[in-house]
């Protein structure tokens, strides 16, 4: 399941029963069950997934059992789902909000569920075009598209819930690696890099979530830490530029008094008279 990471989609076919692997996801899968069966073990319990049901698997470590079972599986790139989600809501008016959150789709890396009919005729369609050599990356993704849109449309709250805390979770995730490398990282294609998008992606996301763009929120937040830090440490104006990733001192000074109207010795001074 880990070795076809460069695929969209791609049928799975297993032999034999009850050996347990350990398999390692980078991206969020989709599984779909055309024959046999599989079981997924999580904190010592054994769930069997039975032919004709869906298993969504986030990304990590999992531990399956294969038993003479076929699949069909869907990566889901985190930055096609975002783009897909927005095209199927501004398009087709799908709602991307769920309030769902029931004990049987919670705590866990997985969540598995009968197909509805028109699922099951979706996979199975995938399942005869995977042996098509025509088939290629712009249909797999026009397939990726429509799978989702069956999903999110499908009335299963729990299966359209977890698609949707797929995103909620990477931008979690985005935003924490953006906060966590304020006064580390200040270039944009760097900081793409350390979210695993591209610069195109990375502006995207980044202004979707912060409202502006990321070279404009990066050096107001390095001031204001600097104003902050004039405030309340004793750290000299050279430290303070240091510490807001600012190695240029005068660059540093002509930064802050086009922000703040002032340089950080007057602001200093202003404060301390007070």
């Amino acid at each position: 399941m880990n070795s076809h990471k460069n695929s969209i989609m791609y049928r799975l076919e297993k032999s034999g029963m009850g050996e347990v692997e350990a398999v390692m996801l980078e991206d969020d899968v989709v599984v779909f069950v055309v024959s046999g069966s599989m079981n997924i073990l999580y904190n010592g319990i054994k769930t069997a997934i039975p032919q004709q049901n869906i298993l969504l698997l986030n990304k990590g470590l999992h531990q399956v059992e294969f038993c003479d079972c076929q699949t069909v599986v869907f990566r889901l790139p985190i930055s096609d789902i975002e783009q897909i989600m927005c095209y199927l809501s501004t398009n087709y008016s799908i709602s991307l909000i769920s309030n769902h959150n029931c004990e049987g789709c919670r705590f866990r890396n997985f969540f598995s569920a009968s197909s509805t009919a028109v699922l099951a005729e979706f996979f199975s369609s995938v399942n005869r075009l995977l042996s098509i050599p025509e088939f290629g990356e712009q249909a797999q993704k026009l397939k990726l598209v429509e799978l989702i849109y069956l999903i999110l449309s499908s009335g299963n709250e729990c299966l359209k819930s977890r698609l949707i805390r797929v995103i909620a979770s990477h931008n979690n995730c985005f935003t924490q690696t953006i906060y966590n490398n304020i006064f580390k990282i200040t270039q944009t294609t760097e900081m793409a890099q350390r979210c695993n998008l591209s610069v195109t992606n990375f502006r995207r996301k980044f202004s979707s979530q912060f409202n502006t763009s990321p070279c404009k929120w990066n050096i107001s937040q390095r001031l204001e830490r600097a104003q902050a830090l004039l405030l309340i440490s004793d750290y000299n104006i050279s430290e303070i530029a240091t510490l807001c990733a600012y190695t240029n001192l005068s660059h540093f000074s002509k930064a802050f008094k086009s922000h703040f109207s002032t340089t950080p010795t007057q602001f200093r001074k202003l404060h301390r008279k007070k």
